[in-house]
């Protein structure tokens, strides 16, 4: 019996019946769906989720029933409507079914399991589709359904029913913390029914349950799970046995997971495992998918437990030999090989997925494990393969090499020529698919080898390469050699390629008469790297080539059929227009700015290709002719700022729809509290990109883009900065502030209202997103931006209130970093000596580590110092708790980041800093003889501020003294300039020159240090020079002692010899600009007043190439 009303029952049931029946008449299924969505979805109107649960157990057909359960989840995660659902309070994470009553709740729970359990005729695929509606229901209320894991535990053990007993598993695949870490230890014999049963539909779906329950429990919890390892890893075995392939799959993707999640619990049974994937990978008799399952196994171990990998040889062995087993898998007969050969699509052959799955494997695993696992073992076969008879075992040694050459590049990168005398006699292969891989190679090693590569080899690469550019090779081949050259190219000089570019442009337009479109765009693309690489010495080519392409840019507008070879064309002119540059392409800049024009009237809108090209194009036209550009604006920008402004596009979506869209490239699905979120993120990459270029014109045009800076801004960059759902938009809009402010101040005025209007909008935003974000590499961003802003304002640009809420944002950044870093310390290693979270995914690690990120907010820290200087101390009074915690912590970094403020404080603030040196004095002394050279860096560095602009000798200049004997035992030690002590030293020593410095432009005379005065300690000090690693400490070191010599110094005039040798290595190494230039005229000053035989003694002891260096600096 029905608890809803009769009259609500039949609407509902009749505009169920219309979406079911209506699906061929559009308008019918238009009506009720507009009716559902409309009148029905509100958070007063529950009956929709009663009418669906109770239609979903009672419904008059399976239809109805099956339609019903895929309804009532979606409804169910729909965020909720109407009155009291307004945001900020409710966003898109929120779900119907947590926002019904109780009483509602509960009658859903009851209808569903009772559905659920019962046996009356209930299909199989109704069963599953209920257990999903239950898992809906008891993702975050498992508290409130106390009936639900006694009934599924009883299905489980006491059903006779596989298809019910597998439903009920499937609950926990959707809402695993129904189990946890609460009653893992109850449903060890539970799942291990499932896992031993007899039926394999069972077993998979024990296995995958439990992988997913898996995935939530903590270490401990899992160490106590891992008891059931062998009852899924002993399944294996019978299932290949018994021909089962499709279960055998499914088992071989839940191990996969579970290698993921926990590599550590695998370690005891590796090398069964290994053993047992090698032998399904080797039978060609079973299907592909499994195979590749099989496959899979290895990159995963070696992605989550490198050591353990390149510590068993079975592995190697194993990845080795059935990858290389695997390559050879193309073409089975000669007529799929000609199929290959007169394809119209150049891309690999998507049938050939065991070839491209073993590729991928040798890629992975080699990326990880280097070459000092894998590039012996591997070349042991690859020089027998290419000596094959078998034209497969050539190639797929061809393919191997460029598969493993990325990450075997620290082991092969001294053998390049042993390489390619292994690689280029294949060019003249008799099969084309080996020539094919022939390029393939040289192209991945051009890449994997790039600036080595290029400057000892394009003599033999690029002549082979060019070679294959002839009508007797196929179309893939050309198409192949002409996409190898472009690698070689990216990274090649104007002087590399010069020699061949008469041959290689002569033999590419040869071949663009291809009738294959493939080879056309291959071509066009491989002239515009050649031209962009090339520069200048392309200007020869010019007036043969743009002729050429305006004819393609302007042949048949309308038709569709050429798009791609226009989007190729456009790319190669404005490329080589970058080349050639400004004086030889503005007489043709004019047509090329028409011709463009006329295709983005005509074509952009509907070939995203052609109108990312477009963009692309009209940049490089801008950045070549520069303010000419300016009339095109009107035209350019317009497409440009639309697709800057593009919304943030998500869509809710239930599990099926979500497997659906994963496979769709320009969707990203993200799990979202329970809820299924499908993000259109093509769009989001072309906004992110449209912002880029944005910013780019902004730099070339400057003033010229402030009738657009308001729009930009306002409309753009920042609501794109609380775009959540791309990272890559937030960092693009961070990055584009400074240049719009720039573009203000230059139009306006640096103070004018509009200038500051714009940056307080920007700073507001700014610190909103640094409180809010967790992605490290846009705090940093963030930072970034603050601190580019700053140098173009004045002290001005902000008042106390922002002042202090940046202060606030700073320590909420400070305290989050230095808890993740606590946190980390407190957790054990695995096996591979890495800290993860238990939360997290073992493999989720963050690009920027704490350390990094600690480092950027010091930074950011710094910039508002410098230019707010003393109007910050009040704030930093509120930072000075952290802050003095920060420099009396035994980890590290932290410490070196509170040293590192201490050091802005006292900088910028001068004598004002002599308020805070109670709390940091003892901390600098004690970090001074730190064992960790980074921390007596920082310590250094710090006492050679205050000395700098503490008023030292006033108000630090009883510390200084205290430890300036400490200071010169630093430097004096034995092992000073060792490895990572070198820094540290060179910082003292600055320090110390610092410190006598000041010392004797006040004419101290009655100094001294343990019985030392100031003569004696200069002279000392010039000793400890070279400064050979340090710019800064080098700058004032040097310059310090130019004025010594400047004053015939007898520190300088008893050490001459010494003197002129360090201030050559100085020159040699760390020396840059004015002081460079001169130290250089005191060295030639000094040498003059010395007797040639000591000059060539002094210069002889260096390298011939360092002498070559010195000669020309001192002869310039």
């Amino acid at each position: 019996m029905s608890s809803i009303p009769p009259e609500i029952n039949n609407v509902l049931l009749s505009i169920i019946q219309a979406l079911l029946t209506g699906a061929g008449d559009k308008q019918i299924y238009a009506q009720a769906e507009h009716s559902l969505n409309t009148e029905w979805i509100d958070k007063e109107q529950v009956e929709v989720l009663l009418f669906l649960a109770e239609q979903a157990v009672q419904g008059q057909s399976d239809d109805i029933r099956a339609f019903s359960c895929v309804l009532f989840r979606r409804f169910a995660i729909k965020s909720p409507t109407g009155k009291g659902f307004e945001k900020p309070y409710y966003d898109f994470t929120s779900k119907q079914i947590n926002h019904i009553s109780k009483e509602v709740k509960a009658q859903i729970q009851k209808i569903l399991l009772q559905g659920f359990v019962s046996s009356s005729g209930v299909p199989g695929h109704i069963r599953h589709k209920l257990a999903d509606c239950i898992s809906e229901v008891a993702k975050d209320s498992a508290n409130e359904w106390p009936t639900l894991i006694p009934t599924l535990v009883e299905c489980i053990t006491n059903s006779n029913d596989p298809v019910t007993i597998e439903s009920a598993f499937r609950v926990f695949i959707d809402a695993p913390k129904l189990i946890g870490d609460t009653y893992i230890r109850e449903m060890i014999p539970v799942f291990s029914k499932g896992l031993n049963h007899e039926n394999n539909q069972v077993k998979v779906g024990a296995s995958t349950s439990f992988v997913s329950v898996f995935r939530v429990l903590s270490r401990d919890s899992r160490n106590v799970a891992s008891e059931l390892l062998p009852s899924i890893l002993n399944s294996l075995p019978t299932l290949l046995s018994n021909g089962d392939e499709e279960s055998l799959t499914s088992i071989l993707e839940s191990l996969i997971d579970l290698i993921e999640l926990s590599c550590k619990i695998f370690k005891p049974m590796f090398t069964q495992i290994i053993e047992f994937v090698s032998a399904v990978a080797k039978d060609k008799d079973l299907d592909g998918s499994t195979r590749i399952a099989a496959m899979e196994i290895l990159p995963t171990f070696a992605e989550s437990a490198p050591n353990m990998c390149k510590s068993n040889e079975l592995f190697t062995n194993s990845v080795i030999l059935n990858t290389l087993s695997m390559m050879t898998e193309v073409s089975i007969d000669d007529e799929q090989a000609a199929e290959w050969a007169n394809s119209d699509d150049s891309q690999e052959d998507e049938d050939e997925e065991e070839y491209n799955a073993a590729r991928l494997v040798l890629d992975r695993v080699s990326l990880v494990l280097g070459g000092e696992s894998l590039a012996s073992p591997l070349f042991q076969f690859l020089p027998q393969m290419l000596q094959s008879q078998q034209w497969r075992e050539r190639q797929a040694a061809l393919m191997a090499l460029s598969s493993a050459a990325e990450g075997c590049r620290n082991v092969l990168i001294t053998e390049i020529d042993k390489i390619l005398s292994l690689i280029i006699p294949c060019l003249k292969d008799e099969h084309p698919r080996v020539q094919y891989a022939c390029c393939n190679a040289l192209g991945q090693i051009s890449t994997d080898f790039a600036n080595i590569i290029q400057k000892t080899s394009g003599a033999i690469i690029l002549p082979g390469l060019i070679g294959m550019l002839t009508p007797q090779h196929t179309f893939r081949v050309q198409a192949h050699a002409a996409a190898a050259i472009v690698n070689f190219s990216e990274c090649a000089s104007k002087e590399v390629l010069e020699p061949f570019l008469d041959d290689l442009l002569t033999n590419l337009l040869n071949v663009f008469s291809s009738p294959k479109r493939y080879v056309q765009e291959q071509v066009l693309t491989t002239i515009a790297v050649v031209a962009d690489a090339a520069e200048q010495k392309f200007v020869k080519y010019y007036d043969t080539m743009m002729p050429l392409l305006f004819n393609i840019l302007t042949a048949d507008l309308a038709s569709l059929a050429n798009t791609n070879l226009r989007a190729e064309a456009i790319e190669c002119a404005t490329l080589i227009a970058s080349a050639v540059g400004r004086e030889k392409f503005l007489p043709h800049s004019q047509e090329l700015i028409r011709i463009l024009g006329e295709i983005q009237n005509n074509e952009s809108e509907s070939d995203p290709q052609v109108k990312q090209y477009l963009q692309q194009g009209w940049f490089r036209i801008c950045k070549v002719i520069g303010k000419d550009f300016f009339p095109c604006l009107p035209g350019v920008l317009p497409p440009l700022i639309l697709d800057a402004k593009v919304q943030q596009s998500r869509l809710e979506v239930d599990k099926d729809e979500a497997k659906e869209l994963a496979t769709n490239q320009d969707y990203d699905i993200v799990q979202v509290k329970g809820k299924f979120i499908a993000i259109h993120t093509s769009l989001l990459d072309d906004k992110a990109a449209a912002i880029e270029t944005l910013q780019d014109y902004l730099q070339i045009l400057g003033t010229e883009m402030y009738p657009y800076l308001n729009e930009i801004a306002y409309e753009i960059v920042i609501p794109g900065l609380l775009f959540f759902l791309h990272d890559g938009v937030r960092g693009v809009c961070s990055l584009i502030i400074p240049s719009l402010l720039q573009c203000s101040i230059e139009a306006t005025g640096v103070n004018s209202k509009q200038t500051m209007d714009l940056w307080h909008a920007c700073i507001d935003q700014l610190m909103l997103v640094l409180s809010s974000d967790r992605v490290p590499e846009l705090i940093v961003a963030y930072y970034n931006c603050i601190a580019q802003c700053l140098e173009k304002l004045d002290a001005s640009c902000l008042n106390e209130q922002h002042l202090f809420q940046l202060g606030g944002v700073i320590q909420e950044n400070l305290t989050n970093v230095f808890e993740s870093i606590k946190a980390k310390e407190n957790k054990e290693p695995n096996e591979e000596g890495e800290f993860y979270d238990d939360e997290d995914d073992y493999d989720d690690l963050d690009e920027i580590s704490d350390d990094e990120l600690l480092d950027e907010i010091v930074k950011g820290f710094s910039s508002i110092f410098k230019c707010f200087k003393g109007r910050f101390l009040p704030v930093f009074n509120q930072l000075l708790p952290t802050v003095a915690s920060f420099i009396n912590d035994e980890n590290s970094d932290i410490r070196v980041a509170g040293l590192c403020m201490i050091s802005d404080v006292i900088e910028h603030t001068g004598a004002d800093s002599i308020q805070f040196k109670e709390m940091f004095l003892n901390p600098v002394g004690e970090s001074l003889i730190s064992e960790d050279p980074q921390v007596r860096q920082a310590a250094a560095y710090c006492i050679g501020v205050s000395i700098q602009y503490g008023s030292a000798l006033n108000s630090y200049g009883e510390y200084i003294i205290n430890l300036t004997p400490t200071m010169i035992n630093i430097v004096q030690d034995a092992n000073s300039r060792n490895g990572d002590n070198l820094n540290a030293t060179e910082n003292v020593i600055a320090t110390l020159g610092k410190f006598y410095h000041q010392l004797k432009v006040s004419n101290t005379t009655n100094f001294n240090i343990q019985g030392k005065g100031l003569d004696i300690l200069l002279d000392e000090w010039v000793k400890y020079l070279p400064i050979i690693m340090d710019e800064e400490c080098a700058i004032f070191c040097y310059n310090f002692l130019l004025k010594l010599i400047e004053g015939n110094d007898p520190s300088v005039t008893n050490n001459v010899l010494h003197v002129i040798d360090s201030m050559i290595q100085g020159l040699l190494t760390s020396l840059q600009g004015n002081t460079k230039s001169k130290v250089i005229q005191a060295v030639k000053g000094l040498l003059n007043n010395i007797p040639n035989e000591q000059v060539m003694a002094l210069v002889n002891k260096y390298p011939s190439e360092a002498q070559l260096k010195l000669n020309k600096m001192l002869n310039a």
